[in-house]
């Protein structure tokens, strides 16, 4: 009698996402003024009801345009503050990514404490990547003159299989090396 072939079945993991403090407090600030502004709004309508006797549909449509105008304010300053300085990254971004690993992101002072922790953690990868570029371009600076060095005596006939043996432990111990270091 055949038994059953247990079926393996996969744990789903439970997806985390990670938002910023900072974001999520500028992001409630946001919607707490604009509540606040709503309910300004409010205590102007009801001021202009029992000072000028404003009628109802007029006061909707105070009420409307001016709840709609405070938001597209916050919304423009929101989006300036946070799109803006991304804008500028993204336009120094291109810069660094033609070759010019020497430059660094920038930040302005009021720039969102959310945007200046993004930029720090961006130019330390970017200053890791040119380290590890230096280090690349010495290994293979190193591999390249003493593979030319084994060629030429090959060449010359002055080869010593121990002589190229130990050579060609040397360049691996380089690239194990540099490989334990990135």
């Amino acid at each position: 009698m055949d038994k059953p072939i247990p079926v393996k079945t996969e744990k789903k993991t439970r997806q985390h996402y990670f938002v910023a403090k900072e974001l999520q407090i500028t992001i409630t600030i946001l919607v707490v003024l604009a509540l606040l502004g709503g309910a300004f709004l409010q205590s102007v309508s009801s001021a202009l009801s029992s000072f000028f006797g404003f009628t109802t549909p007029a006061l909707t449509i105070f009420l409307t345009i001016g709840y709609i105008a405070i938001v597209a304010i916050l919304s423009i300053f929101f989006a300036h503050k946070f799109l803006g300085p991304f804008k500028r990254l993204e336009y120094e971004m291109k810069t660094i990514s033609s070759g010019e690993l020497d430059k660094r992101l920038s930040i302005r002072t009021k720039d969102d404490l959310y945007v200046r922790n993004f930029v720090a953690y961006v130019n330390k990868f970017i200053e890791n990547f040119e380290n590890m570029s230096k280090d690349y371009s010495k290994l293979h600076s190193v591999i390249s003159i003493q593979m030319g060095d084994i060629i030429k005596k090959i060449e010359k006939g002055q080869h010593n299989p121990e002589d190229i043996k130990e050579t060609l432990k040397t360049i691996q111990r380089h690239i194990h090396e540099l490989r334990e270091k990135w």
